[in-house]
């Protein structure tokens, strides 16, 4: 799928997105300091507490990992702006050939919210319908497991 918008609604659509992970992971996080949650699970003997501790951990990292990833894009998404008045949205399955410029991996499940949070910025702010569409048509027909990764990146329109 390749898209061009412009730069404005992609950036803001990552960033609303990117703020639904972070109060996501929030929502995740089981509270307590950093004594009390360390006493907690001293107390569970053996492997039961590293399990434990290591399922707090990936509840958090998969969701902040995702949101930096996508925020350092942004930065790529205003340089490719600089070259082009549009940028080019591309979504494509990890590896393709002749991928875009600058991308990020994301599975299946992150893609389709960035690209809905992106085509709603987009329709706020008035960008044309069928490129809107694109996007969620686009993102309604991603095909794939829950795991698989794939390409969500920019090049300059029109290269």
């Amino acid at each position: 799928m390749r898209i061009a918008l412009d730069p404005v609604p992609i950036v803001l659509g990552i960033y609303a997105h990117v703020g639904e992970l972070l109060t996501r992971a929030a929502e995740k996080r089981e509270g307590g300091d950093a004594a009390s949650l360390s006493q907690r699970f001293a107390r569970q003997r053996g492997s039961n507490g590293d399990r434990e501790v290591q399922r707090l951990v990936r509840a958090l990292h998969a969701d902040v990992k995702a949101a930096d990833k996508l925020l350092k894009k942004t930065g790529d998404v205003w340089k490719i702006s600089q070259e082009t008045d549009l940028v080019e949205l591309v979504v494509e399955p990890r590896g393709t050939e002749g991928g875009p410029k600058v991308y990020v991996l994301l599975q299946l499940g992150q893609i389709k919210g960035v690209l809905t949070s992106i085509a709603e910025a987009a329709r706020a702010a008035g960008e044309d319908e069928a490129a809107v569409q694109g996007l969620i048509d686009g993102a309604a027909a991603l095909e794939g497991r829950a795991g698989d990764y794939f390409m969500l990146g920019f090049d300059p329109w029109g290269v």
